[in-house]
């Protein structure tokens, strides 16, 4: 008995350090994986509920390990809790308002996560492996920022956003956006009109620079303190090496 609670314990031990460690962006870019096949496969009520549960606990988690400020965990916090609740209304109510709530957790995960860890990245002191994994947590979730946009902009222009189809599911917005981002461009779904195409271009473009600028720039860099930290004692001055010091009584 006292074997097995002490195995409990230690467990539990282990779990909370991994929650609390710091800088852990390489379970960031796991579940921001899970995040992307979630949205891609959300076609139905609990699907989106689960959704929306996967993109509010990867934002509230990158939250949490990139350090940021506690008004904005509280507020992202809120934000969660409220979509999950409703969410599970929704279940009820119709699968429109889940898309909705979905579509929103999700949009909030792919633009207020990747300005948290470029933050992180930016203040930190020396670079490292994990930081580099958040710079690619960072350009996953630019694909996902791209792929909540796309249809949103076939609901302001009020027409079909491919060409090819005028009915897309939510995994053809996710393939088109990735195949964007990585400049593969199949050519089996395009943009239908100037605005999608633009848009889509710009996708393109922020991809590729961000791979070979700031991605290329940390790895090349790894290991490598950018910051010296601050000296033990500052109120001690060290005196030029021809100065004599007279010992007392002397």
């Amino acid at each position: 008995m006292t074997g097995t609670r002490a195995a409990v314990e230690s467990r539990r031990a282990r779990l909370d350090g991994t929650l609390n460690r710091g800088d852990d962006f390489g379970v960031v870019l796991l579940l921001i994986l899970l995040t992307i096949v979630s949205f891609a496969a959300a076609s139905g009520a609990i699907a989106q509920l689960v959704s929306v549960a996967l993109s509010g606990g990867t934002l509230l988690f990158v939250l949490h390990t990139a350090g940021a400020r506690r008004r904005v965990f509280r507020f992202a916090a809120v934000v969660v809790t409220l979509a999950v609740a409703s969410t599970a209304v929704a279940l009820v109510l119709g699968e429109d308002v889940g898309r909705s709530l979905a579509g929103l957790v999700g949009l909030l995960l792919a633009i207020l996560a990747p300005v948290v860890i470029l933050r992180r990245i930016v203040t930190a002191s020396t670079i490292t492996v994990r930081l580099v994994l958040g710079a690619l947590s960072i350009y996953l979730l630019l694909g996902l920022a791209y792929a909540y946009m796309f249809p949103l902009i076939a609901t302001v222009t009020g027409l079909p956003f491919f060409v090819q189809t005028s009915t897309p599911a939510s995994v053809d917005f996710v393939y088109f956006s990735y195949t964007t981002l990585a400049t593969i461009g199949y050519g089996d779904y395009t943009a239908a009109t100037s605005l999608g195409r633009m848009i889509a271009v710009s996708e393109g473009l922020v991809g590729q620079l961000f791979l070979v600028s700031a991605v290329a720039l940390l790895v090349g860099n790894v290991g490598r303190t950018l910051r010296q930290p601050p000296a033990a004692d500052a109120s001690r001055t060290s005196l030029p090496d021809d100065v004599e010091v007279t010992p007392p009584g002397r």
